[in-house]
């Protein structure tokens, strides 16, 4: 007997179902939640993607004990995970302390400091810390390279006062900038713009750091360096800060900010006396902000014009290369200067003209490119040109204080000893008499004859004048060191 063909399709598709059915009860089994295809005779049919039930208890069992929770080794988990060596522990000094005892310093952020470091940390950024350093440092310079004596707490309380009040101008320059600074990527960062600090109480803080800095300045050194360091602030906080967003003379009034802090330096030193010296430094000082700056705001021009500052950068690019090739050679006349004003010495001249040269090129390779290349080039050289610089200018000043006290001490013995000598009438000069308008002055013998006390002139005056000048000249025997 034939069957007809509809039944031999029926009886393989039911062969086929119940296939498909074993396989899949034997991947249920296994626990696996792949998904299976079967081909049938008349098509391809894809089954729906089979998951595995997952028992979840009701409760927890009673004879289940929690386990001891050991310290050490979460530890150890929490150092793995973060990429520390096993076995290592954190010291509060952030120092990572191996096994082997070794020392290794570990970066940590800066939510990890304690909360007095962290507003310390904060504080150090509002100052702009390595700005502060550099003016700082141009201070001490023109404390060391002014002709007077060297004081150390009054060269302590300059470098601190100094600080405060740069701190202080440059707290309420961010302040002020905050919205300006969002915008540029090399500001971003900044304390105010990420709000760390408030600006009200970044406010505070200028105005607590510049009471304290002037009131040092004033009480600790003298007036005038007190006054040259109020007056920076104001001329960096109320004319500097707000002219960058509406004429590019800013970069001239910020040029005389930089000049200022040697001359507070330099009044520290002196008293307050600013001579010729102390001009010729503000003035190297003055035109090495001109290359400096401009090669520095040449890479940066689209966030400056983004921020919406006003700089030859962008507005005046022919005049920003010309000015910067302009006071290189200003540098250079300075040098040129300081001997024939007898401030250094003649080698300061020579050994500062290749410096100075190079300086030049650079900036007349920046003026004819005008590219990134040659900006960067000039750029980093002023930042090895100026200690150079400064520091050929103190090896080669000319009035050492130590020679000058010497030289006094010498001069205030031949005065003294000149004035017993016209007191005694014991010397003579040269043999000139009264009418040439010298003193010719000789014992008086006939007034020691029959006088009972020694009267002016005599030869017993004289001899105890002498021995008392001799007396006061001649060390005592407590001041004699054995």
């Amino acid at each position: 007997m034939v069957r007809p063909r509809s039944s031999n399709r029926a009886q393989n598709q039911r062969s086929s179902y119940v296939c498909l059915l074993h396989s899949v009860g034997k991947k249920r089994h296994s626990g696996s939640n792949e998904t299976e295809s079967t081909q049938f005779s008349n098509g391809v049919s894809k089954t729906s993607p089979v998951h595995r039930p997952v028992a979840v208890p009701l409760a927890v069992p009673l004879s289940v004990v929690p386990p001891i929770v050991d310290a050490k080794a979460i530890v150890s988990e929490i150092s793995k995970s973060v990429g520390l060596p096993a076995g290592s522990t954190l010291k509060k000094n952030v120092k990572l302390i191996s096994e082997d005892g070794t020392m290794e310093p570990v970066d940590a952020p800066l939510t990890s400091l304690p909360g007095f470091s962290r507003l310390i940390y904060h504080y150090m950024m509002l100052s702009k810390i390595r700005l502060t350093s550099l003016v700082v440092m141009t201070a001490m310079a023109g404390y060391a390279m002014a002709p007077g004596s060297f004081e150390l707490g009054t060269f302590l309380l300059c470098s601190a006062g100094t600080t405060l009040v740069s701190g202080a101008a440059n707290s309420i320059n961010q302040v002020i900038e905050t919205s300006f600074d969002a915008q540029m990527a090399r500001t971003r960062n900044r304390v105010l713009v990420k709000g760390y600090l408030s600006r009200l109480h970044a406010v505070g803080f200028a105005l607590g750091a510049s009471t304290v800095g002037c009131s040092m300045l004033y009480f600790g050194v003298n007036e005038m360096t007190a006054a040259l360091g109020a007056a920076n602030l104001i001329l960096y906080t109320s004319i500097y800060t707000p002219m960058k967003r509406y004429s590019i003379l800013n970069t001239w009034v910020g040029s005389v900010v930089g000049a200022i802090p040697p001359l507070m330096g330099w009044a520290a030193c002196t008293g307050g006396d600013l001579g010729a010296g102390a001009w010729i430094l503000a003035g190297l000082l003055y035109c090495w902000q001109f290359p400096h700056f401009n090669a520095l705001s040449w890479n940066i021009r689209p966030e400056y014009l983004k921020a919406g500052y006003k700089m030859m950068a962008n507005s005046h690019p022919a005049l920003c290369t010309r000015v910067s090739l302009r006071h290189t050679g200003f540098i250079a006349g300075l040098s040129l200067l300081a001997p024939a004003l007898d401030v250094t010495n003649v080698w300061f001249a020579l050994e500062s003209l290749p410096l100075n040269a190079y300086f030049a090129y650079l900036a007349w390779d920046f003026h004819q490119k005008a590219d990134s290349k040659s900006s960067r080039k000039l750029f980093r050289f002023s930042l090895l040109h100026l200690p150079l610089l400064m520091a050929l200018f103190l090896l080669n000043k000319k009035h050492w204080m130590f020679r000058e006290d010497k030289k006094s001490e010498v001069m205030q013995l031949e005065s003294g000893l000149a004035d017993g000598a016209i007191a005694t009438g014991v010397f003579v000069s040269g043999g000139e008499t009264k009418e040439n308008g010298s003193e010719y002055l000789v014992p008086n013998i006939v007034a020691d004859i029959g006088a009972t006390a020694p009267s002016h002139g005599s030869i017993k005056a004289i001899e105890d004048t002498l021995l008392a000048n001799v007396a006061t000249v001649l060390p005592t025997p407590g001041k004699q060191k054995l």
